[in-house]
């Protein structure tokens, strides 16, 4: 089963803040992005969302499950150009790993709204 550990920053704090370009993919890069952003904001929560999304890739490694991690981040104007970001930003991360099954990250109900709209591609 493969299985998308995948993290959400719908007001793109990570581009803000960070200067990190979405979708960040894998491991090695999720790892190096939220250090970025820590650095700049250590009390933003989307740093959190992504060291729990890190932490639940390791889980579902050590359970054998074939895993990825990625993070998609709309825009600063929350809304619909926020919405249309994070939907084409998934839709990239499923061009390259296609999963069976997703585990949505997110830091409250506002990360939350694009969960219809991955449903449609992915199980959750």
């Amino acid at each position: 089963m493969r299985t998308l550990i995948l993290c959400v920053d719908r007001d793109d704090d990570l581009g803000v803040k960070a200067k990190v370009a979405s979708p960040v993919i894998g491991r090695k890069n999720n790892l190096k992005a939220v250090i970025a952003l820590g650095l700049e904001d250590p009390e933003d929560s989307d740093a959190n969302v992504i060291f729990m999304g890190l932490k639940l890739y390791k889980r579902y490694q050590d359970m054998g499950r074939e895993v990825e991690i990625a993070t998609i981040c709309g825009d600063r104007m929350v809304g619909v150009q926020s919405d249309a970001n994070l939907i084409r930003q998934f839709y990239a991360v499923l061009e390259q790993f296609n999963p069976d099954t997703a585990v949505l990250v997110s830091d409250g109900a506002e990360d939350e709204v694009i969960l219809p709209m991955i449903s449609q591609r992915v199980q959750i």
